[in-house]
Protein backbone atom coordinates (compact mmCIF):
# COMPACT_ATOMS: atom_id res chain seq x y z
CA UNK A 1 0.00 0.00 0.00
CA UNK A 2 1.19 3.48 -0.80
CA UNK A 3 1.37 6.00 2.01
CA UNK A 4 1.14 9.74 1.52
CA UNK A 5 4.05 11.71 2.89
CA UNK A 6 3.46 15.14 4.35
CA UNK A 7 4.84 17.94 2.19
CA UNK A 8 8.28 19.04 3.23
CA UNK A 9 9.36 22.49 2.07
CA UNK A 10 12.23 22.47 -0.38
CA UNK A 11 12.34 18.67 -0.89
CA UNK A 12 10.74 16.19 -3.25
CA UNK A 13 9.44 14.16 -0.31
CA UNK A 14 5.92 15.47 -0.74
CA UNK A 15 5.17 13.60 -3.98
CA UNK A 16 1.59 12.48 -4.25
CA UNK A 17 0.59 8.82 -4.29
CA UNK A 18 0.15 8.69 -8.06
CA UNK A 19 3.68 9.95 -8.78
CA UNK A 20 5.10 7.70 -6.07
CA UNK A 21 3.24 4.74 -7.53
CA UNK A 22 4.79 5.39 -10.94
CA UNK A 23 8.27 5.62 -9.49
CA UNK A 24 7.76 2.33 -7.64
CA UNK A 25 6.71 0.59 -10.87
CA UNK A 26 3.11 0.22 -9.73
CA UNK A 27 0.54 0.93 -12.42
CA UNK A 28 -2.95 2.15 -11.70
CA UNK A 29 -5.58 0.45 -13.89
CA UNK A 30 -6.98 2.88 -16.43
CA UNK A 31 -10.73 3.32 -16.33
CA UNK A 32 -12.61 2.59 -19.54
CA UNK A 33 -15.48 4.85 -20.65
CA UNK A 34 -18.84 3.42 -19.56
CA UNK A 35 -20.17 3.45 -23.15
CA UNK A 36 -17.35 1.18 -24.29
CA UNK A 37 -17.99 -1.20 -21.39
CA UNK A 38 -21.71 -1.39 -22.18
CA UNK A 39 -21.01 -2.09 -25.87
CA UNK A 40 -18.51 -4.83 -24.95
CA UNK A 41 -21.05 -6.33 -22.55
CA UNK A 42 -23.75 -6.40 -25.25
CA UNK A 43 -21.37 -7.88 -27.86
CA UNK A 44 -20.27 -10.51 -25.34
CA UNK A 45 -23.88 -11.41 -24.52
CA UNK A 46 -24.73 -11.79 -28.22
CA UNK A 47 -21.69 -14.00 -28.79
CA UNK A 48 -22.65 -16.13 -25.79
CA UNK A 49 -26.19 -16.56 -27.18
CA UNK A 50 -24.82 -17.63 -30.58
CA UNK A 51 -22.32 -19.94 -28.91
CA UNK A 52 -25.04 -21.51 -26.74
CA UNK A 53 -27.14 -22.24 -29.82
CA UNK A 54 -24.19 -23.87 -31.57
CA UNK A 55 -23.33 -25.81 -28.41
CA UNK A 56 -26.82 -27.29 -28.06
CA UNK A 57 -27.17 -28.15 -31.76
CA UNK A 58 -23.75 -29.73 -32.06
CA UNK A 59 -23.96 -31.42 -28.65
CA UNK A 60 -27.09 -33.23 -29.81
CA UNK A 61 -25.40 -34.25 -33.08
CA UNK A 62 -22.31 -35.50 -31.22
CA UNK A 63 -24.46 -37.57 -28.85
CA UNK A 64 -26.27 -39.17 -31.79
CA UNK A 65 -23.02 -39.82 -33.69
CA UNK A 66 -21.35 -41.45 -30.67
CA UNK A 67 -24.48 -43.33 -29.67
CA UNK A 68 -24.41 -41.96 -26.12
CA UNK A 69 -27.26 -40.36 -24.18
CA UNK A 70 -27.57 -36.59 -24.51
CA UNK A 71 -27.09 -36.40 -20.73
CA UNK A 72 -23.49 -37.59 -21.11
CA UNK A 73 -22.75 -34.87 -23.68
CA UNK A 74 -24.54 -32.35 -21.44
CA UNK A 75 -22.40 -33.40 -18.46
CA UNK A 76 -19.14 -33.11 -20.37
CA UNK A 77 -19.04 -30.92 -23.48
CA UNK A 78 -22.05 -28.69 -22.81
CA UNK A 79 -21.24 -28.28 -19.11
CA UNK A 80 -17.66 -27.34 -19.94
CA UNK A 81 -18.78 -24.85 -22.58
CA UNK A 82 -21.31 -23.17 -20.33
CA UNK A 83 -18.99 -23.14 -17.31
CA UNK A 84 -15.87 -21.77 -18.99
CA UNK A 85 -16.87 -18.12 -18.42
CA UNK A 86 -17.28 -18.78 -14.68
CA UNK A 87 -14.01 -20.71 -14.56
CA UNK A 88 -12.06 -17.99 -16.35
CA UNK A 89 -13.68 -15.26 -14.23
CA UNK A 90 -12.95 -17.15 -11.00
CA UNK A 91 -9.30 -17.79 -11.90
CA UNK A 92 -8.74 -14.23 -13.13
CA UNK A 93 -10.36 -12.81 -9.98
CA UNK A 94 -8.18 -14.96 -7.73
CA UNK A 95 -4.99 -14.08 -9.63
CA UNK A 96 -5.81 -10.39 -9.25
CA UNK A 97 -6.48 -10.86 -5.53
CA UNK A 98 -10.26 -10.46 -5.68
CA UNK A 99 -11.36 -13.60 -3.83
CA UNK A 100 -14.75 -12.13 -2.93
CA UNK A 101 -15.48 -11.47 -6.61
CA UNK A 102 -14.53 -15.06 -7.46
CA UNK A 103 -16.78 -16.49 -4.74
CA UNK A 104 -19.61 -14.14 -5.70
CA UNK A 105 -19.29 -15.19 -9.33
CA UNK A 106 -19.44 -18.90 -8.46
CA UNK A 107 -22.37 -18.52 -6.05
CA UNK A 108 -24.19 -16.12 -8.35
CA UNK A 109 -23.79 -18.33 -11.41
CA UNK A 110 -25.00 -21.42 -9.54
CA UNK A 111 -27.93 -19.59 -7.98
CA UNK A 112 -28.79 -18.12 -11.38
CA UNK A 113 -28.71 -21.60 -12.98
CA UNK A 114 -30.63 -23.35 -10.21
CA UNK A 115 -33.32 -20.73 -9.77
CA UNK A 116 -33.73 -18.56 -12.86
CA UNK A 117 -32.62 -20.93 -15.63
CA UNK A 118 -34.50 -23.88 -14.12
CA UNK A 119 -37.57 -21.75 -13.46
CA UNK A 120 -37.70 -20.25 -16.95
CA UNK A 121 -36.99 -23.65 -18.57
CA UNK A 122 -39.80 -25.34 -16.65
CA UNK A 123 -42.26 -22.50 -17.34
CA UNK A 124 -41.47 -22.54 -21.08
CA UNK A 125 -41.57 -26.31 -21.44
CA UNK A 126 -42.19 -28.57 -18.45
CA UNK A 127 -40.06 -31.68 -18.70
CA UNK A 128 -39.78 -34.97 -16.89
CA UNK A 129 -36.67 -36.34 -15.25
CA UNK A 130 -34.82 -38.47 -17.84
CA UNK A 131 -35.82 -42.07 -17.23
CA UNK A 132 -33.68 -43.81 -19.85
CA UNK A 133 -31.18 -44.74 -17.14
CA UNK A 134 -32.40 -46.64 -14.09
CA UNK A 135 -30.79 -48.25 -11.07
CA UNK A 136 -32.04 -51.43 -9.41
CA UNK A 137 -32.63 -50.81 -5.71
CA UNK A 138 -34.16 -53.66 -3.74
CA UNK A 139 -35.57 -55.25 -6.88
CA UNK A 140 -37.20 -52.01 -8.00
CA UNK A 141 -36.05 -49.91 -10.95
CA UNK A 142 -35.54 -46.30 -9.87
CA UNK A 143 -34.65 -43.37 -12.12
CA UNK A 144 -30.88 -42.91 -11.79
CA UNK A 145 -31.15 -39.13 -11.48
CA UNK A 146 -33.11 -39.54 -8.25
CA UNK A 147 -30.52 -41.80 -6.62
CA UNK A 148 -27.32 -40.45 -8.18
CA UNK A 149 -27.49 -37.02 -9.82
CA UNK A 150 -29.51 -35.19 -7.18
CA UNK A 151 -27.67 -36.74 -4.18
CA UNK A 152 -24.32 -35.84 -5.79
CA UNK A 153 -25.50 -32.23 -6.23
CA UNK A 154 -26.62 -32.10 -2.59
CA UNK A 155 -23.32 -33.62 -1.42
CA UNK A 156 -21.36 -31.01 -3.36
CA UNK A 157 -23.48 -28.26 -1.80
CA UNK A 158 -22.72 -29.65 1.67
CA UNK A 159 -18.99 -29.92 0.95
CA UNK A 160 -18.97 -26.26 -0.06
CA UNK A 161 -21.43 -24.85 2.45
CA UNK A 162 -20.81 -26.52 5.82
CA UNK A 163 -17.04 -25.86 6.10
CA UNK A 164 -17.52 -22.33 4.75
CA UNK A 165 -20.12 -21.61 7.42
CA UNK A 166 -18.00 -23.12 10.20
CA UNK A 167 -14.56 -21.75 9.23
CA UNK A 168 -15.52 -18.83 7.02
CA UNK A 169 -13.30 -19.98 4.16
CA UNK A 170 -12.87 -22.64 1.51
CA UNK A 171 -9.81 -24.88 1.51
CA UNK A 172 -7.66 -26.43 -1.20
CA UNK A 173 -8.72 -29.87 0.11
CA UNK A 174 -12.33 -29.03 -0.71
CA UNK A 175 -11.24 -28.17 -4.23
CA UNK A 176 -9.52 -31.54 -4.64
CA UNK A 177 -12.57 -33.36 -3.27
CA UNK A 178 -14.84 -31.53 -5.72
CA UNK A 179 -12.55 -32.36 -8.65
CA UNK A 180 -12.48 -36.04 -7.64
CA UNK A 181 -16.29 -36.08 -7.39
CA UNK A 182 -16.65 -34.48 -10.83
CA UNK A 183 -14.27 -36.89 -12.56
CA UNK A 184 -15.73 -39.94 -10.77
CA UNK A 185 -19.28 -38.84 -11.60
CA UNK A 186 -18.36 -38.22 -15.24
CA UNK A 187 -16.60 -41.59 -15.50
CA UNK A 188 -19.64 -43.31 -14.01
CA UNK A 189 -21.93 -41.58 -16.52
CA UNK A 190 -19.68 -42.55 -19.43
CA UNK A 191 -19.43 -46.16 -18.25
CA UNK A 192 -23.18 -46.53 -17.69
Amino acid sequence: ALKAMPPVAGTGAGKNNEEKGKSDGIKKEEEEPIQKLVILLIVGAVLIAVGADLLVDNGTLIAAALGVPESVIALTIVALGTSLPELVTAITSLIKGHGALSLGNICGANLFNLVLVSGVSIVLGPFSIPSEKTVNIGGKEVIASLVLDIPVMLTVMLILTVPALIRGKLSRAQGYILLIIYFAFTAFQLAG
